[in-house]
């Protein structure tokens, strides 16, 4: 007997506590559904100052977690073999701001950007820690590697030369004009997209902006 009346009332507490959470949160719906901005504020619409005043597992929220090619998005990540053969990824940089190129050496505009990418990252790339990516469209030119390798001598390129021999990391970034560069800061976020050739003032504007976002 004793037995039945605990089982009876462990319901009824159940059922007690089930009504009061509902009536609370109906209770907390009615009284902020005429607030603006409170369906939007979770942690990741804090703006990134008063983000980083919170402990570090909170702020775990705010990281996104689908890639994307907007403003905004995870810049999606890829593996390249670069000139000199060695094997690197996006993520690789992840904690410096970089500047995501895609060239050939049959276009006329990347022709004249590389030498002012090449200015801004021999004397910046420490100071603005910071890194240029420029991926050859390698199944575009005409003698494949050959013809990159051809124009990062004869423009005397320092950055990293990444070869796209199958056009997947094109694809990937949806690469219709050329040239294109992506800026993506230190957190791996896209800050920019640009579809037109560059210059050194341009690009530590750009480097700039992406930090302060």
């Amino acid at each position: 007997m004793k037995k039945k009346w605990s089982i009876i009332i462990s319901i009824l507490v159940v059922v007690i506590m089930g009504f009061i959470i509902f009536t609370l949160n109906k209770e907390i719906k009615e009284e902020t559904s005429g607030i603006p901005g409170y369906e939007d504020a979770g942690i990741d619409k804090l703006p990134k100052d008063e983000r980083e005043r919170l402990p570090q597992d909170w702020q775990t929220t705010t990281e996104p977690d689908k890639p994307g090619l907007d403003k905004g998005d995870v810049a999606p990540d890829f593996e390249l073999t670069t000139l000199g053969g060695d094997t690197v990824k996006l993520s690789d940089y992840r904690g410096k701001t970089v500047m995501l190129n895609f060239w050939a050496s049959w276009c006329p505009p990347c022709r004249s950007e590389m030498p002012h990418m090449d200015s801004y990252y021999t004397d910046n790339k420490e100071t603005d820690n910071m890194e240029i990516l420029a991926v050859n469209m390698t199944k575009t030119e005409k003698n494949k590697v050959e013809s990159a390798k051809e124009f990062v001598d004869e423009y005397k390129l320092s950055f990293p030369i990444l070869l796209d021999k199958d056009s997947e990391v094109m694809k990937m970034y949806q690469i219709k004009v050329y040239p294109t560069s992506y800026i993506i800061n230190e957190e791996g976020i896209i800050t920019d997209k640009l579809m037109l050739p560059l210059d050194d003032k341009m690009i530590k504007q750009l480097i700039e902006e992406s930090k302060a976002e």
